[in-house]
């Protein structure tokens, strides 16, 4: 006994169910890399940027695709996790490089302090920075910020108090 022939109607659904799945996927691939990419050096966290926003049109394409088509629930979670992940990885690698010389700063103070307190300074550092760079205002730069934290972890006259004394905020 044959199976039944498909009717016309039923092929090209399933050639757009097809489509969308694999633009699904592929705006999946596309925002999970950009994801990878926004944290590192420039160019990678502009190319990230650039597969943030792919993912999220793949995944727009895919909603779109999808419509009229049956059994669409795996393909519509799939679509907006793109959607999702895509303007995750578009939003940082966006704030990275709007704030770039102030994350360049801090990455250059964390790679050379080596105590927690050299650290925590690092972030203070990074959070006046990113203050006074969006502001606008003429406080430290950035790069001033960056070899003051080094010089402070090299330099034993500015060593800290130790465990049992109390944090001097400046």
């Amino acid at each position: 006994m044959t199976p039944p022939r498909p009717s016309p109607e039923a092929a090209p659904a399933d050639a757009r169910r097809a489509a969308a799945t694999r633009t699904a996927g592929g705006g999946l691939v596309c925002a999970a890399v950009a994801l990878v990419l926004v944290g590192s050096a420039l160019w990678p966290t502009v190319a990230g940027v650039v597969l943030a926003a792919l993912g999220i049109g793949l995944g727009i394409a895919a909603l779109v695709r999808s419509r009229g088509t049956g059994g669409r629930r795996l393909l519509v979670v799939s679509s907006v996790a793109a959607i999702v992940l895509g303007t995750l990885g578009l939003l940082t690698g966006g704030a990275r490089l709007a704030l770039w010389p102030v994350a360049e700063a801090y990455q250059e103070c964390v790679a050379g302090t080596l105590t927690l307190s050299g650290a925590a300074q690092c972030q203070q550092e990074l959070e006046d920075g990113v203050w006074s760079y969006l502001s606008g205002s003429p406080g430290a730069s950035a790069d001033d910020a960056a070899g003051a934290a080094s010089t402070s972890n090299a330099s034993p006259s500015n060593a800290s108090p130790g465990p049992g004394a109390a944090p001097v905020r400046g």
